[in-house]
């Protein structure tokens, strides 16, 4: 990353520093955590032939330079991709991880702006026309509170846990991968890992076990198998761009790649595809415990779709892409779990979906090299 901040001609030292400081720590991170996950999917890749490197190369000349693509493009993703693409879909409509991330990612979801509001404690107000799980307590920067946001005590938190059997805490902020949840049984567990918990979290979420319906049972009990669904506010329309059914594998009780989970595409009839992916990019025929994916439909898929996208408009303003996680429960009816304003992962809906912009493509990127100032400023410093 270092490598792509150069001063400006005729910038001062002082200016270049805090410039190089800012741009390290906006976009380090994307960069060095795409290029991790990639290395451990390679031994999946397909190499591209010489023919679809040179489209390639024609493709992005309308963007970057030579020297530019050998530095802002990955090439390498190609080949990950090149081994999951369907037949017909151009080579080109998908993107680099690390590109999106660092640019494309960045420019719809404005992460300066959106991250601070990415806070499960608000959810019961930015959600409150919707069904959500119960939330038993929470905590606010040392403040333990009721689902109304009225005092607790740490005996009141402990009886309201006990009260419900099992619960389930996690951080309310700055969490991602699933790290960081504990999962309290009041038949198992002591008060004190609750205690312990709120010692060490200084932002908590506290709710009721989400009870799931039977057929998403069907493919993994133990967890929460949960909708990933992506959007984006584009060209004044909100465009639902990719859903996926993420599970738990074999004993997990949680569903996310970093935890051992993996996730299939669903189809717009709420079907999931017949294969499914690993965060190592392994492709699975049935699910670990042995149900075919193809055998599941998502009950009330249509439901969320509607839902979403009604919600992208109403969350346009903070970020305009946006990842979205619903749970549907024992009746079948729809839970807004989680969202993403930044970061919400694309490779996910790459591998099982295809490209995530599809024939938008050619316009997104138009929109991001025309109006980015983080991608402008880079190129700007590398010119």
């Amino acid at each position: 990353m270092e490598d792509l901040i150069k001063p400006y001609p005729g910038e001062s030292e002082e200016s270049f520093a805090k410039r190089k400081a800012y741009y390290i720590r906006l976009l380090k991170n994307r960069f060095e955590f795409c290029t991790l996950n990639l290395d451990r999917k390679l031994h999946n890749a397909v190499p591209i032939t010489v023919q679809e490197r040179e489209e390639l190369d024609e493709f992005w000349s309308q963007y970057l330079s030579p020297e530019l693509r050998s530095k802002l493009i990955d090439y390498r993703y190609y080949d990950l991709y090149n081994s999951v693409r369907r037949e017909g879909e151009p080579l080109y409509q998908y993107l680099p991880d690390s590109f999106y991330q660092a640019f494309v990612d960045e420019y719809f979801t404005n992460p300066q702006h959106s991250a601070p509001c990415d806070d499960k404690n608000m959810y019961d107000m930015y959600f409150h026309d919707l069904k959500r799980p119960v939330t038993v307590f929470r905590k606010i920067d040392g403040l333990l509170l009721d689902a109304n946001y009225g005092a607790l005590t740490l005996k009141q938190v402990v009886d309201k846990c006990r009260d419900c059997g099992e619960v389930v805490l996690k951080p309310a902020k700055f969490s991602a991968g699933g790290r960081g949840i504990l999962f309290w049984n009041a038949e198992t567990d002591s008060p004190d890992k609750i205690a312990e918990y709120l010692q060490n979290t200084r932002f908590v979420i506290c709710q009721e076990i989400i009870k799931q319906h039977p057929e998403l049972n069907r493919l993994s009990p133990n967890s929460v198998n949960s909708i990933r669904m992506m959007t984006v506010v584009f060209n004044d329309e909100a465009h639902l761009l990719s859903s996926v059914l993420r599970m738990g594998s074999n004993d997990a009780r949680v569903d996310n790649f970093t935890n051992g989970g993996i996730a299939s595409g669903i189809k717009p009839n709420g079907q999931l595809r017949n294969v499914a992916y690993d965060v190592c990019a392994n492709k699975y025929e049935r699910h670990p415990l042995g149900t075919a994916f193809e055998s599941v439909t998502i009950p009330s898929y249509s439901q969320c779709v509607d839902t979403v996208k009604v919600l992208a408009r109403r969350f346009a303003t903070v970020s305009r892409q946006i990842s979205w996680d619903f749970a549907i429960d024992e009746s079948g009816q729809p839970l807004i779990v989680e969202f993403n304003l930044t970061r919400g992962g694309m490779d996910v809906h790459q591998l099982c979906n295809g490209p995530i912009y599809g024939s938008m493509t050619k316009d997104v990127l138009k929109d991001v090299f025309s109006n980015s100032f983080t991608l402008n400023s880079i190129i700007k410093s590398l010119q």
